[in-house]
């Protein structure tokens, strides 16, 4: 079903495009704008098809009406006028124009990097709160990692909180160091 009404949409569009295309050799036949050989194949078809006739007498009347309406003439005055108003108009644009950008272009620009820097800040904090919790713990437990090894030669957890409430492992951090 869908296929029938796409093919019924395009016969429409080629219709409307041939329609289309038919009025304006119709229009340039009036105009007396064709060659020789298509002259001769609008007056064939207008001899064999009484509905291209129609369309034909129809832009003819169309083309007389246009012709019996009356035309104005202007005066110099009036068209002086005209392109002075239109001038005076087009130079208040201008200046309303240059007004407006001027001050608002820098302070948008501020104003764009003070929202740019704003951001970026904003995103380094909460990256380095949310990616370096990870990173923060490590730090914190780098001297148990660090001897990590010699805790587990032990399976007295007891022993090694009397060893650190001895001290001791501050005290081979000062042997190491010398």
């Amino acid at each position: 079903m869908a296929e029938f009404n796409e093919d019924l949409e395009k016969n429409d569009l080629l219709e409307s495009d041939l329609a289309e295309r038919e009025g304006q050799q119709l229009v340039a036949y009036l105009d007396g704008e064709l060659d020789d050989e298509t002259n001769r194949e609008i007056e064939r078809r207008l001899s064999a098809d009484p509905e291209y006739q129609l369309r034909l007498q129809q832009l003819q009347q169309a083309w007389d009406l246009l012709d019996e309406l009356p035309r104005l003439s202007r005066d110099e005055g009036f068209t002086r006028s005209t392109v002075e108003f239109v001038a005076l108009s087009a130079r208040q644009e201008l200046k309303e124009t240059q007004q407006w950008s001027r001050p608002g272009k820098h302070k948008t620009l501020f104003i764009r990097v003070v929202i740019t820097v704003s951001a970026a800040i904003l995103g380094l904090f909460l990256g380095d709160w949310f990616f370096g919790r990870e990173h923060r713990q490590l730090l914190e437990d780098l001297e148990v990692i660090s001897e990590f090894d010699q805790y587990r030669l032990t399976e007295d957890f007891q022993f090694l909180q009397d060893l650190e409430k001895a001290d001791v492992f501050h005290l081979e951090e000062l042997s190491d160091e010398e």
